[in-house]
């Protein structure tokens, strides 16, 4: 089967375009340290072993949409541009994939060595629901796991079903009642992360206990900072090993950078394991109004809404301010929530974040929905050389993370923020619009308020 090995300062891979196979050897040694972490440190909660299947023709099928790319999107003020395409399963259209297809290959794993089932059971903002309820679909598919055995429950904001798919694990009656969607009604989307820790201690050991299933409440971080090392491992083979560059910035829009985080990650991995030639980039921390924490944390150690900037309302409707360059000089609104996928308020991985800035520079932005609509067409020209062709009509568009991330790049470039730095990469982290998914119909999802509505409506 396919080998990934470290030779003479070198990594050296498989032909597979799939990250996880090409990869394979080195996600078996940084899960087995994962294991190690777990064992010295074991959670009162399930969690299946840091383990990978033996790869067959099935698991290769099933991880084959675990792909990305780097493409040229051209030069800008002197700068060049590069997209890390993170986003190439037609099923998500995010990074999610990523994180979400090992996830499901460590439950898939656990449950055919014991026999006892797992339900996945996840809060989010809408692209882990999507991502993990695709890898469990694909498992099923591939017959690597019996569909009463592996279940996931998902709950996510009001204000993100139109994220939601309609997918065979929907359509199929059977696999909808065994895999239910919730819908939180509440005010503060972020209290899906409260809802769901209220499901675990209150129905958690009772759905174990009586109904024979281990209950998988699927938030760790671990669980994406390995995952998220594969564009570490992507980034050193095709970019830095292959092409001739400057200093380098990578930029990312974020909630709680677990990209960024698992992307440095990986690269200590290799450092440690032999690699001496790591190319260290800066990072640049791209946020919206609504949750701009990481951005303010950074610049001002504190999460403080009082150091965000104050804006005056001009006759034209627009909110104008002139203090930072840091945030949007135009927006329509100065507490917008221009993408729901963001929603995380005061993330405990913020300090982590900075200290990385600080050693390897950097830098962070917020942009608004009126930056990115000036953007639009700009931001279309660049990228019709790579895979992503987004819409004519930008309201069509409903996940925004791609065109935030290169608006905060462009503007960024403009006001001087990246000035120590040559070359500019992308994460691609996600983008979908209409007509790209046929969107969860209202009567296949259900909408509540506490857990014990969660637990109500669960099959169980």
């Amino acid at each position: 089967m396919l080998n990934t090995l470290i030779k003479n300062n070198e990594l050296v891979s498989g032909e597979s375009q799939s990250l996880i196979i090409r990869y394979y050897d080195l996600l078996k040694s940084l899960f087995s340290n994962m294991e190690d972490e777990r064992r010295s440190n074991p959670s009162s909660n399930f969690e299946p072993p840091f383990e990978l299947p033996e790869l067959t023709e099935d698991y290769v099928k099933f991880f084959d949409v675990a792909r990305v790319s780097f493409e040229d999107m051209g030069v800008y003020e002197g700068k060049k541009i590069h997209l890390l395409n993170l986003i190439k399963n037609p099923g998500t259209q995010t990074t999610k994939t990523l994180a979400s297809l090992l996830m499901v290959a460590r439950a898939v794993n656990h449950i055919n060595k014991t026999g006892k089932g797992i339900l996945i059971f996840t809060p989010s903002s809408g692209n882990k629901a999507i991502a993990l309820r695709d890898a469990v679909e694909r498992a099923i598919q591939f017959n690597l796991v019996d569909r009463k055995l592996l279940r996931i429950i998902t709950l996510t904001p009001a204000g993100a079903t139109h994220k939601l798919r309609d997918t065979t694990l929907t359509i199929d009656s059977e696999l909808r009642e065994l895999n239910p969607v919730f819908s939180y009604k509440g005010e503060s989307a972020q209290d899906v992360k409260v809802i769901g820790k209220e499901f675990i201690e209150n129905y958690g050991k009772l759905i174990e206990e009586e109904y024979g299933f281990n209950i998988w409440y699927s938030l760790d971080i671990r669980n994406y900072k390995v995952a998220d090392s594969l564009r570490a491992f992507y980034d050193h083979e095709f970019f830095t090993q292959q092409k001739d560059f400057g200093k380098r910035i990578h930029a990312h829009a974020v909630s709680s950078a677990y990209g960024l985080l698992g992307y440095n990650f990986g690269q200590e991995f290799l450092e440690r394991n032999g690699i001496s030639n790591i190319d260290k980039p800066g990072y640049l921390l791209v946020q919206h109004a609504s949750t701009s924490d990481m951005v303010l944390n950074l610049l001002y150690n504190s999460f403080s809404e009082d150091n965000a900037p104050i804006y005056t309302k001009g006759e034209d409707g627009l909110y104008t301010q002139c203090q930072s360059e840091n945030f949007p000089y135009k927006t329509w609104n100065p507490k917008e929530n221009l993408e729901h996928t963001f929603y995380t308020h005061q993330p405990p991985t913020s300090p982590e974040m900075n200290n990385i800035i600080k050693n390897n520079g950097g830098n962070g932005i917020v942009v608004s929905l009126y930056e990115c609509m000036t953007r639009y067409g700009k931001i279309k020209e660049m990228l019709k050389n790579t895979d992503i062709n987004i819409p004519e009509d930008p309201r069509e568009v409903n996940e925004w993370s791609l065109i935030m991330a290169i608006t905060g790049v462009l503007n960024a470039i403009d006001r001087g923020l990246l000035n120590d730095f040559e070359d500019v990469v992308i994460h691609g982290s996600g983008i979908y619009c209409k007509g790209d998914y046929t969107m969860l119909p209202q009567n296949k999802f259900y909408e509540i308020t506490t857990a014990q509505e969660v637990f109500n409506n669960f099959n169980r």
